[in-house]
């Protein structure tokens, strides 16, 4: 009786997608690499703020680390379409293994500055540039089409989830152990899931691109059939702006936390990410329920709006604890709109473009934010933080809006499935 129960709610819920033997093998490595993730991040960011002090080097050193994927990305979402992605996954997480391990050999000898951080956020971000566009392409071959929108909401649940413990874990590791310690078990969590990987299989591959034309040639037509589709074009331009101007504060927690809100970096930041995992962990189950393209869609304009009313409240508090609570309804808000948007973009491409598409939508994702933080946190030197951050705001809302004006238009490409997966 249990079980049927269980077996039921599987099926019908958004965590259907955990009745899949391969998702589960990578959703569960992954999450504790995705716990990792936020661990060395943070390391990162703490570290370069004892070294410098500097609201500059903070976005410096966030570019490194971003900055590759910029170049990386499309090149890779173009091999993931050509190649066997899976195989990819192995070598890129063994690498990200290989530099995060020696960096944490570094810092705990001792031996670290900010010069040698500048270069090893380089490398690590020269293989998170690869492994962008091959996590987001892979996660629709583990799974039934049917299941993908459960998928994607289950793997966001999860990563949150990850950036929840993670950052909670990390405060005491920091405080007792230091950055190095952060790193080292973030090498770890990259080793468990390379190895991880090995047992994994596609199930439902999609169409390889073809081998033929040059990699110019499928840069270009990615790019194209991105900047040309009827929903993808639209969602693209608001995250365009969105991650620049609207998300580079998460860079910029170390600086913030202790200027704006009063509290010691160390405490501060970990409170404000878990916060943020809390509120991404709502954002995530709700978006998950949703089955018609509508009702996601619908979601989506209200979560844009919330980032900017949620954003608007953060910067201007000097509360710390009103900041805590503004940051989980900006995370809500925010991962509502990552996740909503990012369900339309899967549902609607083209499985031999998927790679490239995703990859666009991982360079924004990723890299925005960080070169937005490199100019915001540049600006911080004559105006402080939330200036910057406030006029990012204003020049998002109206990109926001033109967008909503084709609110229409978009929900009718979406529902007509014009470009649907199943012309894989």
């Amino acid at each position: 009786m249990f079980r049927r129960l269980l077996v039921g709610l599987m099926r019908k819920s958004i965590f259907r997608a955990l009745q899949h033997r391969d998702f589960v093998i990578v959703e569960g490595a992954g999450w504790l690499a995705g716990a990792g993730v936020w661990f060395y991040r943070i390391g990162l960011a703490v570290l370069a703020w004892e070294l410098t002090k500097s609201g500059f080097w903070l976005g410096v050193i966030a570019m490194a680390e971003a900055g590759p994927g910029i170049f990386i990305s499309p090149i890779a979402g173009a091999l993931a379409d050509r190649h066997d992605r899976l195989l990819m996954a192995r070598f890129v997480q063994a690498a990200m293994m290989a530099v995060t391990g020696v960096l944490a050999f570094l810092t705990l000898g001792g031996l670290i500055n900010i010069w040698l951080l500048l270069i090893f956020a380089l490398l690590h971000g020269f293989c998170a540039g690869f492994w962008t566009p091959v996590r987001m392409s892979l996660a629709p071959n583990l799974v039934p089409e049917r299941d993908l929108s459960a998928a994607i909401a289950t793997h966001s649940i999860l990563f949150n989830l990850g950036r929840t413990v993670g950052p909670a874990l990390a405060a005491p590791i920091l405080a007792i152990s230091g950055v190095g310690a952060v790193f080292a078990l973030s090498a770890v969590a990259n080793l468990i899931f390379s190895v991880a990987l090995f047992w994994v299989r596609v199930v439902n591959p999609d169409r390889k691109a073809e081998k033929g034309g040059s990699m110019r040639s499928h840069l270009v037509e990615g790019l194209k059939y991105a900047t040309g589709h009827p929903v993808i074009k639209y969602l693209f331009l608001n995250m365009v702006f969105a991650s620049l101007l609207l998300r580079a504060y998460m860079e910029l927690l170390p600086g913030m936390s202790e200027t704006l809100f009063g509290h010691d970096p160390k405490a501060g930041v970990p409170i404000l990410v878990s916060a943020a995992g809390m509120g991404a962990m709502v954002a995530s189950l709700f978006v998950g329920s949703l089955r018609r393209s509508n009702q996601i869609l619908n979601s989506y304009f209200i979560f844009v709006f919330g980032t900017l009313i949620s954003l608007t409240f953060f910067v201007l508090t000097e509360n710390f604890w009103f900041a805590v609570f503004c940051m989980i309804l900006l995370s809500i808000s925010q991962v509502g709109v990552n996740i909503a948007g990012q369900v339309t973009v899967q549902n609607t491409v083209r499985g031999d473009l998927r790679g490239r598409v995703m990859s666009l939508w991982g360079l924004l994702n990723r890299s925005g934010p960080a070169f937005g933080a490199l100019v915001i946190g540049g600006l911080s030197g004559l105006w402080g933080f939330a200036w910057p951050i406030l006029a990012g705001v204003a020049v998002s809302s109206i990109v926001a809006l033109f967008v909503f004006s084709k609110k229409e238009d978009i929900k009718s490409a979406a529902s007509g499935k014009e470009h649907n997966v199943a012309s894989r």
